[in-house]
């Protein structure tokens, strides 16, 4: 599969590449119960607030109990505040943060219903 953008021009690589040189394959795996770590500093509580067309995450330590909520437009907005403020320690955490916001955005534009940890079901509105 090639991709073709800003960044990456599949042509220019391939001219780079010697023909005996040959790139290590990695084939991506992942078991969200089994490799998940729980992140120290805590956890994130996110919800689609369709009134004031935002996201609102919410940190938690221990037993969902809320002691921040960052509010935002875009996931952008949200998870960068939530770095700047130091609410986040562990890259799988932020990365899995990361791809729930967006799921929340995605869900925000297209007036879908948003579960946490569900995949987007593009067949159904709210």
């Amino acid at each position: 599969m090639e991709s073709k953008g800003k960044w990456w021009d599949p042509e220019k690589e391939r001219n780079k590449v010697k023909n005996t040189e040959i790139a290590e394959i990695i084939h991506a795996k992942y078991d969200r119960i089994r490799d998940w770590r729980m992140d120290t500093v805590g956890y994130f509580l996110i919800k689609v607030n369709r009134e004031k067309q935002q996201i609102e995450a919410g940190f938690c330590k221990s037993g969902n109990k809320v002691e921040k909520i960052i509010i935002g437009k875009t996931a952008m907005e949200v998870f960068n505040t939530i770095i700047r403020e130091d609410l986040i320690s562990s890259l799988q955490h932020a990365a899995d943060l990361g791809a729930e916001l967006q799921k929340a955005e995605i869900a925000l534009q297209l007036g879908l219903i948003y579960v946490q940890d569900d995949p987007l079901d593009f067949n159904k509105k709210d």
